[in-house]
């Protein structure tokens, strides 16, 4: 039997045509870790490459997790120079990178692993990079993502295409695939962390998916065909929020409330979801549930340096500034952000403004900084928090994190054109600091 009549190459040859996998003319990359899968994916990608006219290169990733890392990496070197394929290696400390980024070494050594292939993959122009994922491999990431707690998009597990990458061997099993390096006598080499069931995924495979194929024989390749089925549902709903969901602007998405009310609730989960990732942050559940349940006038930090503002005509999506430091205040002029600050030293006091505050000279420190959502003030009708004495002055919610606040020894006296704190009004005939705050550089507002 040749490879290119081998029953498992021709229908992995089907299922690519099917997702537009082979670049004609160009090149795919293959990502190689020398294991079972990934060595019987780099033959087969070689076999199909003399009919459909590419280019295969093969790429290895060391994660210096394993006293056996090198040996693997030199021996898929050491194959791929035997068959003259081009062959790129990259390495890197997965256990650094975890601590620095507090991830786990699972997801430490993916982030890294995907971020080599990319580069590689541009470095020298290939079209693709095809990794290795089966079928088994789709069933223990829908599993995973269930007991974790996921919507349509985790329960369709594994994309056949996502970007660059492709899974030629998504539809083929772990036992076709054995087969398959049996038939043609591939040396591979095996990863003894593999068997670590201190893993999550490494004790589904070892022992949660054999134990549920006692119980219902064939019940990976259905969790399998369960998950292409949603990530067809899914795309369907992606594409309706796609229709609706207006361009992003100056950093922010505006979608029209009755373009909101007219939808069901997964349509409006869609939607809000979809905001957040047009600005680059994916919103949990609950989060994505807060952003909905805002009313009017309401206001949501959010992951990623996003808030949601809730107006009568829009729901909001929008990258925030990176908040102001706060700032020492000295006699004369300082510039404060967008801001001009004077700070003036008066014998008497002067009538305050909505751009000047005075405040009784206690040889106290003077700073100005954003108002953290914090602190209390004394007023002519008594002690209120400032976030009552924000919404009394009509300041959207929105804005009162870019407020200027006057702070004295570190506590907020003085709102611009808001209040200032009744113990710190100077007496007739006191000295007194006189702030002066003016807008050099107005920002650009929405809705």
């Amino acid at each position: 039997m040749t490879r290119m009549s081998d029953p498992l190459v021709r229908r992995a040859a089907a299922f690519c045509g099917k997702w537009d996998m082979l670049p004609q003319g160009g090149t795919i990359l293959c990502a190689v870790s020398g294991g079972r899968d990934s060595m019987a994916l780099l033959h087969l990608l070689s076999a199909l490459a003399e009919e459909a006219g590419f280019q295969v290169a093969a790429a290895h990733f060391n994660h210096q997790l394993r006293p056996t890392a090198d040996r693997d990496e030199a021996f898929v070197r050491d194959w791929c120079r035997e068959r003259g394929l081009s062959f790129t290696c990259g390495r890197g400390d997965v256990r650094e990178f975890a601590r620095r980024e507090r991830l786990g070494i699972e997801d430490a050594a993916r982030t890294l692993r995907y971020a080599f292939l990319e580069s590689a993959a541009r470095d020298m122009g290939a079209d693709r990079i095809a990794t290795a994922h089966h079928r088994e491999d789709n069933a223990e990431t829908v599993l995973l993502h269930l007991l974790r707690g996921a919507g349509l998009q985790g329960l369709g597990g594994i994309a056949p295409v996502r970007g660059k990458i492709v899974r030629p061997l998504l539809e083929i099993s772990r036992a076709e695939i054995d087969e398959y390096v049996t038939r043609y006598g591939l040396p591979c080499v095996e990863d003894e962390s593999n068997r670590d069931t201190r893993f999550a995924r490494n004790r589904l495979r070892l022992e949660v998916l054999p134990l549920l194929e006692e119980l219902s024989p064939g019940c990976g390749g259905r969790i399998a065909s369960s998950a292409a089925l949603l990530r067809e549902e899914n795309e369907h709903i992606r594409r309706e929020a796609d229709e609706l969901l207006p361009a992003v602007e100056n950093g922010a998405i505006a979608l029209p409330i009755p373009v909101l009310a007219r939808q069901d609730q997964v349509l409006r989960r869609r939607l809000a979801r979809a905001m957040g990732e047009r600005l680059g942050v994916s919103l949990t559940q609950r989060q994505t549930e807060a952003v909905l349940e805002l009313g009017s006038g309401g206001f949501l930090n959010l992951p990623g340096g996003l808030c949601a503002v809730r107006t009568e005509r829009h729901l909001i999506l929008k990258k925030q500034p990176p908040p102001l430091l706060p700032l020492a205040l000295r006699e004369g002029s300082q510039t404060w952000g967008p801001w001009r600050v004077t700070l003036e030293r008066r014998a008497e006091p002067v009538e305050e403004t909505p751009c000047r505050a005075v405040l009784r000279d206690t040889g106290g420190e003077l700073s100005i900084a954003p108002w953290d959502g914090t602190g209390r003030m004394t007023v002519e009708n008594g002690s209120r928090t400032i976030k009552r004495l924000f919404a009394d002055a009509g300041v959207p919610v929105q804005r009162r994190g870019e407020h200027p606040a006057v702070l004295l020894d570190g506590k907020a006296v003085a709102l611009l054109g808001i209040a200032t704190d009744w113990a710190c009004r100077p007496g007739e005939g006191e000295h007194c600091w006189v702030i002066t705050i003016t807008l050099e550089h107005p920002s650009d507002k929405t809705d």
